[in-house]
């Protein structure tokens, strides 16, 4: 009989990184694999029955009050503690959201607070406060139980983030000695988001950078239990089978096979304000250079729908495509990951402030140029787009001169012209940065990782 493990997926997009990339379809091929999924819409549920032996819909519980409290404290305690680049901007971020005399006073206290707590010694035994306390929230009480029942050999969290909706089983699982993994989600999660809690046995990171800031910040953690896979969000980028055609994306976009674009990827406009006007300007750049070229714009799928419809409406001559995501969870569906890969595949440059996505167009080589100036005209504070490049994770990036990043509109044109007539004047950079980074983990040498790091941490188990 097959060993049971639990994988929860406790977002939209780990669907995308488990399910569509065929890790877990390969994982059944040796373990009895029961998904604990958040439940986007009838067709993708149908989708994770199909690809599981066992599923269960994952529970929306919340936290009482006081441990609610109790973690925003000790959230506040650790991004102070980092105070990355990253870290200042969410503390500012918040202080400028506290806009009422109620709310700057309390916003004073918990930063107080938070400031004498904000020290390693301090912030671990605030981790074991932490899990004395979620031992007695009654969802984490009534999953020990059904984890005792199943007997599972592993419960992995497919994301460490941004995805509390997860953590009772978890704190559930470590309370009755079961084997925790989690997946390191993102490159920049660790210096721009809260503290990892609660333990894991095991993390997966996407490179030896990754493990080795995480253990920067956590050096009570053991190298051990610190694993570089790769990350599975790539894994069909280099799949022929999961991109659509470009006569397909041709079609899609409403343009003919001879004509050429280039695609603009936009980002959380709370943090970007004005990027549809820095859009514009960028569309009339780009009919300076040459008034056949199009631009498309990939508007960011998280953000509210309507950032970009007004102008959609205005700048007919810009293209912007429906972001083929279930809303529900910010699900991304296998059709949008064909359509965004093709997208990337068939630009001539993509341009972005600071997004990962110029990572994605490196490892396609397809120049990747990056807004590096404010909206020219637009007061914005407190927000600002050149601090982007300052952040801990993207600096090496920058540094790295794969990427362009332009200081001005001027710059940026320069930078529009050069792809255009040399899209290979970086493609060594693109290539030495993709290298360095992945560490030869890209495709399907993920999927393999991933399984490979299952059967030993459960061969360790049963050691």
């Amino acid at each position: 009989m097959k060993e049971k493990i639990l994988i929860i997926l406790p977002r939209g997009e780990t669907i995308r990184n488990f399910i569509y990339s065929d890790i877990v379809k390969n994982l059944r091929n040796n373990y009895h694999v029961t998904l604990s999924a958040i439940k986007p819409n009838e067709d993708v549920w149908k989708l994770l029955k199909e690809e599981s032996d066992e599923l269960i819909e994952l529970d929306q519980e919340q936290f009482s009050y006081s441990y609610r409290l109790f973690f925003e404290i000790f959230d506040l305690a650790h991004n102070r503690y980092m105070w990355s680049e990253a870290a200042k901007m969410r503390w500012e971020m918040r202080d400028v959201e506290a806009n009422t005399i109620k709310k700057k006073t309390i916003r004073f206290f918990k930063k107080n607070i938070a400031r004498l707590l904000a020290n390693q010694k301090t912030l671990v035994f605030l981790e074991k406060i932490d899990v004395w306390l979620t031992n007695k929230e009654p969802q984490v009480i009534k999953h020990r139980k059904y984890l005792n029942e199943e007997k599972f050999k592993l419960v992995f969290n497919t994301s460490h983030s941004h995805a509390r909706i997860a953590l009772p089983l978890i704190y559930a699982a470590n309370a009755v000695k079961i084997k925790t993994a989690t997946f390191l989600y993102s490159w920049d999660n660790l210096t721009s988001q809260g503290r990892v809690v609660p333990r894991y046995d095991y993390y997966f990171a996407w490179n030896s950078k990754i493990k080795s800031d995480f253990h920067t910040i956590y050096p009570h953690i053991q190298d051990k239990q610190v694993l570089v896979t790769g990350t599975p969000q790539f894994i069909n980028h280099f799949n022929k089978d999961k991109c659509l055609s470009k006569s397909d994306l041709y079609d899609e976009l409403g343009l003919k096979q001879d004509e050429k674009f280039f695609l603009y990827s936009s980002g959380m406009s709370h943090h970007m304000p004005h990027e549809p006007y820095v859009v514009e300007r960028i569309a009339d750049i780009i009919k300076e250079i040459d008034p056949s070229i199009k631009l498309v714009v990939r508007t960011y799928a998280k953000d509210r729908g309507d950032v970009f419809e007004a102008l959609k409406n205005k700048r007919t001559d810009i293209i912007i495509p429906n972001v083929d995501w279930e809303k529900n969870f910010q699900t991304p569906l296998e059709s949008d990951q064909a359509f965004f890969i093709a997208l990337m595949k068939n630009c001539i440059a993509g341009i972005n402030v600071a997004s990962t996505v110029s990572l994605e167009l490196c490892m396609l080589n397809k120049p990747a140029i990056n807004v590096g100036y404010n909206p020219p005209g637009k007061d914005i504070y407190p927000y600002n787009y050149t601090r982007f490049y300052n952040f801990d994770h993207y600096r090496p990036i920058v540094e790295s001169g794969a990427v362009q990043v332009a200081k001005t509109e001027v710059e940026l044109k320069l930078f529009l012209e050069e792809a255009i007539i040399f899209p290979e004047q970086h493609s060594n950079k693109r290539s030495s940065l993709v290298d360095i980074f992945f560490e030869n983990q890209l495709g399907a040498v993920v999927n393999e990782n991933f399984i490979t790091n299952f059967d030993k941490i459960l061969d360790e188990y049963e050691g």
